[in-house]
């Protein structure tokens, strides 16, 4: 007795990284005086395909940090026990909206209540701070 023959998938073939499938030719229309105009323009190129003209999209950065594990229990827990008072939040919306009103504090204690300049990513002191 043999094997069945495994199916086909659909989805053989498709990666993020493969380049963008084309569409077959269009054949090109008569016009009345017997010239032959184009019916399609030509393919557009991946970057065009991938990202409109005029518009940026705009990804969120991760971050991440180290804490305690017990500490970490406690603000899994607060947004249990609160999310049906204080709305449905994610850990990241959590951590975020708590960060940001530190922030605000900062600002508004050492800085008049304006922002400081932005830095960028790798500006800050890396490791252990001397001497702790």
């Amino acid at each position: 007795m043999s094997r069945p023959k495994p199916r086909k998938t659909s989805l053989a073939r498709l990666s993020p990284t493969d380049p963008p499938a084309q569409a077959p030719p269009v054949p090109s229309q008569q016009t009345g005086s017997g010239s032959a105009t184009a019916a399609s323009p030509p393919p557009a190129t991946a970057s065009a395909v991938a990202e409109p003209v005029g518009e940026r999209r705009t990804y969120r950065h991760k971050v991440s940090f180290y804490q305690e594990r017990d500490d970490t229990a406690r603000v899994r827990a607060a947004i249990m026990h609160t999310n049906h008072l204080e709305g449905p939040r994610s850990l990241s919306e959590f951590v975020h909206h708590a960060v940001m009103t530190e922030v605000e504090r900062l600002e508004r204690k050492y800085n008049d209540g304006e922002p400081w300049p932005g830095i960028g990513a790798g500006e800050l002191p890396r490791g252990r701070p001397m001497g702790s």
